[in-house]
């Protein structure tokens, strides 16, 4: 089970690797962020932390960091989603996939089938767009993304 977007840019590879690297880089980008703090940074064993517009706070431990991008755990008192940031390109065009495995905890497995499928991945895939979308608006227009600006997500606005 995942859901994951991607977007394709007139832009050096490493234009994209250099801004998913800023540390607080959701502050610029990420229409339903609050706040993005750092507490390590850079490389593997990076930590930083995500405060929603509706006040919901996960961290996010990076467990692989290289040329590709990175991939994170994010959580609060459990571990809820593994998600990879994944840059592929060249010195002209370049692509960004953001790809979320969520970890569901419905010990029932009938559960888990109804929840993703009639629900979780709706609103996943809704929110991850909006992440992409606000990625893209930020580098072409070099502007922080306003808050909600592709519209509320139930989750997190």
């Amino acid at each position: 089970m995942h859901v994951e977007a991607k977007e394709t840019f007139y832009k050096n590879r490493s234009v994209i690797l250099e801004t998913i690297r800023e540390p607080g880089n959701l502050n610029k980008f990420h229409p339903f962020c609050k706040l993005n703090t750092t507490e390590k940074w850079p490389g593997v064993g990076s930590v930083d932390h995500i405060e929603y517009l509706n006040g919901i706070k996960y961290r996010r431990e990076f467990i692989k960091w290289d040329e590709s991008g990175y991939e994170l755990e994010i959580g609060r008192n459990r571990k809820l989603a593994n998600v990879e940031w994944i840059v592929k390109g060249d010195d002209n065009t370049s692509s960004l996939r953001v790809r979320i495995n969520p970890i569901l905890p419905y010990k029932s497995k009938i559960t888990e089938w109804l929840m993703w499928n009639f629900y979780i991945k709706y609103k996943m895939q809704s929110y991850i767009n909006n992440v992409l979308m606000g990625f893209k608006h930020y580098l072409d227009n070099q502007t922080t993304v306003e808050h909600n600006k592709f519209g509320k997500h139930s989750w997190f606005s």
